[in-house]
């Protein structure tokens, strides 16, 4: 074989590779830079969960990350895109525009709200959750988009899910819905074996008096926690 050709076979393949996977090492470091910033919230509220994949009907739908808190789950879809980013809520397709440079990619909120459809299937026994939809772009990306779901940078995630701030979910329910996701997962790791296990063995929060769910509620005196079966059951305890 001629050595010319040779070189240049292994050049077209070379650069075939690196078109094929510099999307998937761009969108990797994405999610590890949203993943580092996630750490920053308070474990006791919000139990963070990565890469997530769920079968539905027959179809596959990678969850970035999952964040099971005590007022809500929050869904988000991390971009690591540059350039301006074009697009509306409703849009099928955004455009990321760099120069002269234009293409079109599926709308992230759109893809997001099939996430959260797959989820609602997965926790379809806790018909009471609040879902929340964020998308985040790194700074790469000059954010030309006007939607009702939130659309941030990373370095504005934080402040994003803390606004939301009404908490309404108890310890053993939260864990137990980290467990029912966990187990739903098709790309089940080890470690996901041990916190399933530690998921389902929680401390009770139950109301002593009822057995109804304890709520976290804002009073005169602070933060305290009271029976959803309130006004029929008065019990109450303080917030630690």
């Amino acid at each position: 074989m001629d050595i010319s050709f040779l070189l240049i076979l292994i050049l077209a393949i070379l650069i075939l590779v690196i078109r094929y996977y510099t999307p998937k090492i761009k969108g990797y470091m994405g999610e590890r830079r949203v993943s580092e910033t996630l750490k920053r919230l308070n474990s006791k509220e919000y139990i963070v969960l990565n890469n997530i994949e769920l079968k539905i009907k027959g179809s596959i739908s990678q969850i970035d990350h999952i964040i099971v808190s005590d007022y809500g789950i929050f869904v988000i879809e991390t971009k690591n895109y540059k350039g301006w980013i074009l697009g509306y809520e409703k849009d099928r397709y955004w455009y990321q525009v760099i120069y002269r440079y234009r293409r079109k990619f599926y709308n992230p909120v759109l893809q997001n709200q099939g996430h959260i459809y797959a989820l609602k299937h997965v926790l379809k026994n806790y018909s009471f959750l609040r879902y929340y939809s964020i998308i985040v772009f790194t700074k790469r990306a000059n954010l030309k988009t006007r939607t009702y779901t939130d659309v941030v940078y990373t370095n504005k995630l934080v402040k994003t899910i803390k606004k939301y701030d009404s908490a309404y979910i108890n310890e053993r329910t939260r864990n137990e819905i980290v467990a029912t996701i966990l187990k739903a997962r098709k790309n089940i790791r080890t470690e996901d074996k041990r916190i399933i296990a530690s998921s389902t063995i929680s401390r009770t929060v139950s109301c002593p008096n009822c057995g109804g769910n304890l709520i976290k509620r804002n009073g005169q005196y602070g933060f305290f926690w009271g029976c959803s079966n309130f006004p029929k059951c008065n019990y109450t305890r303080k917030s630690k």
